[in-house]
């Protein structure tokens, strides 16, 4: 049997989805998937600036949000790059990773630099395309900003 599930569009390109047995409920936003990683991009020069000084036994807490809870970690003591999903305990002001996400081996992470990304880049163009999720409409316009509110 499958899941069927209930659709709601909520206004600004946000969509409130339940499960037909009730078991989940979300609210995402459309195209959400694309900002995110227009955003990511935006970190790499970062990330490997970090992973340098990390190569030079420096000390790095490096952590870059890049849209819907994910954020791109290095960090001393791990030799991977966490690319994991983070939530904000109600009351709380530091975040918390989940279990959602993925660790990196350095090794790993240089396939994906150079031979994902740039793939992606080159035999993708309409990835080219894709903004920043806070240049998007629903952060830069008053009724996107009266929402966050």
């Amino acid at each position: 049997m499958s899941k069927k599930k209930y659709t709601f569009d909520i206004g600004n390109n946000r969509l409130l989805t339940i499960a037909k047995k009730y078991d989940q409920l979300r609210i995402k936003e459309k195209g959400s998937v694309k900002s995110n990683w227009a955003s990511f991009l935006l970190c790499l020069d970062e990330i490997n600036s970090q992973l340098e000084k990390f190569a030079a036994g420096e000390n790095v807490a490096y952590r870059c949000h890049h849209g819907g809870g994910w954020c791109v970690s290095v960090t001393s003591g791990f030799t991977c790059i966490d690319l994991r999903q983070f939530y904000q305990p109600f009351g709380k002001l530091e975040w918390k990773p989940t279990k959602t996400g993925i660790a990196l081996r350095l090794s790993e992470w240089e396939t994906f630099t150079k031979v994902v990304v740039d793939d992606v880049r080159r035999n993708h163009p309409i990835v080219a395309t894709f903004t920043p999720c806070f240049l998007n409409e629903g952060h830069t316009t008053v009724e996107g900003i009266q929402i966050l509110l």
